[in-house]
């Protein structure tokens, strides 16, 4: 039955009163806010030390490379290492990397930078096995978003505002020392975590399980298929600025309104649609998903585009939370680091080749990409609905 308000503010109230789960996003967020306050002027930054825009495009290319090449073996050793263990030494990981990057030497810049990249994939193997093994991995993500993406919005703001007024080496320091308080958060707060596996284990066992199993192997497939299904895409603002003409100001409120949707819907659906997280549920929203993808290029009204693009919103709102539920049903506790880091290879292989696919086609035609977006989505829509026919859903 549907929770009445009485209970779902309860829920709120157990979830924000957990103090384990209160470690995590608070050090998360933390995180969240030093390298929100960087990342997207790190171009900027390495274009201002000299560094030619060749240089910089080959650097993020090698960014891309590692976490496809890296992402399974760290995965095996996030299991080995539990996610607290991970966490904290991610987080200070970080500190030398910012102060090295701190010290505005274009070949330390690089390098560090590069070898931050490993750092977050660590990270953020950690922080999903963490979730994932919590008692409810929907409401575990439904506090994560919340803190992290209120705290992301604050710390792209504060470093365009100091790096407008080109304070620059303390920015570093300042990103280096909350890196440093989040990593002792972590290790003082979250608990030991004795779901372990030693990394050779975990990485035989996580490809048993994938050819294996039918479920995990539906969800991979799904993954892949439907996570291009974002409105957030690169030829998606090209088109809203170029062939729509919609002014930057307006493309920067909508994704801003974005964000403050996914800090706080998450969380209040991670309530209510605890009980409703299935691969059902998914397979409805992913079609939902993909019919916005054949309803944008028809329309040329703001105001239609407008509603299309909240309904968008909402709708991924719901689907991170269904699917984290899905995810933590189809893993294993013990090797969830490799599972994750499996099936994110899988998804990152995928959008090299979409990525440069849709390119061509908006090249040719903008209202191609839409289409072959939203016939992806259609393709893993079809797929959840042949798994529930040949009785997929039902096998233990």
């Amino acid at each position: 039955p549907p929770m009445n308000i009485r209970q779902t503010l309860r829920e709120v109230y157990y979830i924000v009163t957990d103090k384990t789960l209160l470690y995590f996003s608070l050090s998360s967020g933390i995180s969240t806010l030093a390298y929100s306050m960087l990342t997207y002027y790190f171009p900027i930054i390495m274009s201002d030390l000299g560094i030619s825009t060749f240089t910089i495009g080959m650097v993020y290319s090698v960014i891309s490379s590692l976490y496809v090449v890296f992402n399974v073996p760290l995965g095996a050793l996030v299991d080995k290492m539990g996610s607290r263990n991970a966490l904290t030494l991610s987080a200070l990981m970080a500190v030398p990397l910012f102060l090295l990057m701190g010290a505005l030497n274009p070949l330390l810049f690089i390098i560090s930078l590069i070898i931050f990249a490993l750092v977050r994939i660590i990270n953020s193997l950690g922080a999903h096995r963490f979730m994932l093994n919590y008692t409810n991995a929907g409401k575990a993500f439904g506090a994560f978003s919340l803190i992290t993406s209120v705290l992301a919005a604050i710390g792209i703001t504060l470093g365009g505002y100091f790096l407008q007024r080109s304070v620059l080496t303390p920015i570093f320091a300042v990103v280096a020392a909350l890196f440093g308080a989040s990593g002792v958060i972590r290790f003082l707060g979250l608990p030991r975590d004795e779901k372990r596996s030693e990394a050779k284990r975990s990485l035989l066992l996580g490809l048993k399980y994938l050819k294996e199993d039918k479920k995990l192997l539906l969800y991979l497939l799904v993954s892949v298929l439907s996570s291009s299904l974002s409105l957030e895409t690169y030829y998606v603002t090209i088109y809203f600025v170029k062939d729509l003409l919609m002014p930057l100001t307006l493309v920067g409120l909508l994704y801003s309104s974005y964000a403050l949707i996914m800090a706080l819907l998450p969380l209040l659906f991670s309530i209510i649609l605890s009980k409703h997280s299935n691969f059902k549920a998914l397979s409805a929203l992913v079609l939902s998903d993909s019919v916005i993808f054949f309803l944008v290029p028809l329309f040329n009204d703001l105001y239609v585009l407008f509603v299309l693009f909240y309904a968008w919103a909402v709708i991924v709102a719901t689907e991170s939370i269904v699917g984290y539920n899905v995810m933590q049903g189809v893993t294993k506790p013990e090797i969830r680091g490799t599972q994750v880091a499996l099936v994110g290879t899988f998804v990152n292989l995928f959008s090299i080749f979409y990525n440069a696919i849709v390119g061509l086609m908006f090249q040719i035609e903008p209202l191609y990409s839409f289409y072959f977006t939203g016939f992806l989505g259609i393709l893993s829509f079809l797929t959840l609905e042949f798994a529930e026919f040949t009785g997929i859903f039902r096998e233990s």
